[in-house]
């Protein structure tokens, strides 16, 4: 263990001079730089400080300041500059076993601070001890939150910890990895062997904090999508599912839907935080031919107060998105249509815009039926012989839309569909074989028009 005495034969301490108390009264702890009379209250117990001139321009006294380190239990006060003493000085030093140093004339406080400090850093006793405490105290924290973590190993070693995306150098950096994969690095100031092998155990704790989130996340997202997903008669069930999986199906929620404006391409990431969708807890999943994300608090925001506006929203919305806007609802069955009428919105919007749903009009209509269980039902069961056409199955739907949309045009189908218009009326003319129906009569040809929208828009 390091005393004033063993500085004073290092490099860094030939020029510091004893001019009162003992030398080994206490094991030195650390060294620390102070600037202003008042932080010396703050140093804490066993440090050698080291004063700035500024500290003796501001009027305090030698014996204010030894009385003050010995109240700290400090091993050493430096002075700047060569400096006298008197009986009462060196009475005062001894009685509270504070050795007082002085330096050289000519010695930069700072410079000479940080020299004593590595002195310091590398005892090895001390650098055992500091870094058994740190981990001591890192164990009291441990499944805390990333900055309770940081703030024990920043107090327990005396350097300031903090988390980047990228290292600035390898000896003041350690890497977080999650699922065995560099997910940031945990990055300090100082070269401080103590403060280096103390990192890895905080980039290890935050490694396991950031997995276990993820997955707690992870699984919220597929009770949320299993909820999506259940059968009305199902719902109760599922609700109490879903809350089990925490997801929060009892509040008030609002949906954005959000997939590329030319598919087919991946699913895309939330482009918002839960603080730019104005708190509360926010969910996103993958869910049918993009990405759902529903932001569900117990109280909505006051008109002109809420992030989640479709204006303010675009105005964050990368290229190459589109994406619907849901109107706020509440409960289970409530988050079910809002997230129905966010992808009917998403549906409507052109390139890099947000549409909201409550802006669409007579298209609304057709959200609401997507809503519905019994609805999805109907035309599931309306359509369902398409499936026997066998390679052509997975483009009835589509054909027979595009067929219904433009008034029974082939020429107009197939430029939607890329096709040649024979290629169109062969497929409508085996569609309507399969279905045993009559394109001619009106109702017949709206029931499937509306039958075509409601499967295409849930995905069914």
């Amino acid at each position: 263990m390091l005393h004033v005495g063993d500085l004073l034969r290092t490099p860094a301490g030939r020029w510091l001079t004893l001019v009162a108390g003992p030398w080994d009264a206490r094991p030195v702890e650390g060294v620390v730089l102070v600037d202003d009379p008042g932080d010396l209250e703050r140093v804490p117990g066993g440090a050698v400080c080291v004063l700035s001139r500024d500290v003796l321009r501001a009027g305090v006294s030698v014996t204010g300041l030894l009385r003050t380190a010995g109240e700290r239990g400090l091993a050493g006060l430096v002075l700047p500059g060569s400096s006298g003493t008197s009986p009462a000085v060196v009475d005062l030093a001894r009685r509270v076993r504070v050795a007082l140093l002085a330096g050289a004339f000519n010695q930069r406080p700072a410079d000479l601070a940080a020299g004593l400090r590595e002195v310091v850093r590398s005892d090895p006793e001390l650098l055992l001890r500091r870094t058994r405490d740190a981990v001591e105290r890192l164990g009291a924290v441990e499944g805390a939150g990333e900055e309770v973590i940081l703030a024990a190993a920043s107090e327990a070693v005396g350097v300031a910890y903090g988390v980047a995306d990228l290292a600035e150098s390898a000896a003041t950096s350690a890497v977080i990895r999650v699922d065995g994969r560099a997910d940031g690095y945990v990055r300090w100031a100082d070269d401080d062997p103590a403060a280096a092998i103390v990192a890895g155990v905080v980039a290890a704790m935050l490694g396991r904090v950031r997995a276990a989130a993820r997955a707690a996340e992870q699984a919220r997202a597929a009770a949320l999508l299993a909820l999506m997903r259940a059968p009305a008669g199902d719902l109760p069930a599922a609700a109490r599912r879903a809350r089990l999986g925490g997801v929060p199906v009892d509040g008030r929620h609002v949906a954005v839907f959000l997939r590329p404006d030319r598919p087919p391409a991946a699913v895309p990431s939330s482009p918002w935080s839960a603080d730019d969708l104005g708190g509360g807890s926010v969910l996103a999943t993958p869910w049918q031919d993009g990405l759902l994300v529903v932001r569900t608090v117990d109280e909505p925001p006051g008109r002109g107060e809420d992030p989640m506006e479709a204006a303010r929203l675009g105005e964050s919305l990368p290229a190459g998105l589109v994406a619907g806007l849901g109107t706020c609802q509440r409960g289970p069955e409530g988050l079910r249509r809002t997230a129905a009428q966010a992808r009917t919105a998403a549906g409507r919007a052109a390139p890099g815009e947000v549409a909201a749903f409550d802006r669409l009009g007579v298209h609304a209509v057709l959200a609401e039926l997507t809503a519905s269980d019994s609805a999805v039902l109907a035309a599931r069961d309306m359509l369902a012989p398409l499936g026997r056409l066998g390679a052509l199955a997975p483009h009835a739907v589509p054909t027979l839309k595009a067929y219904l949309d433009t008034w029974g045009s082939r020429t107009k189908a197939a430029a939607m569909l890329n096709l040649h218009p024979n290629a169109v009326a062969h497929r409508v003319r085996r569609i309507t074989e399969v279905l045993d129906l009559d394109l001619a009569d009106p109702q017949t040809r709206f029931a499937l028009q509306l039958a075509c929208h409601v499967l295409t828009e849930t995905g069914a």
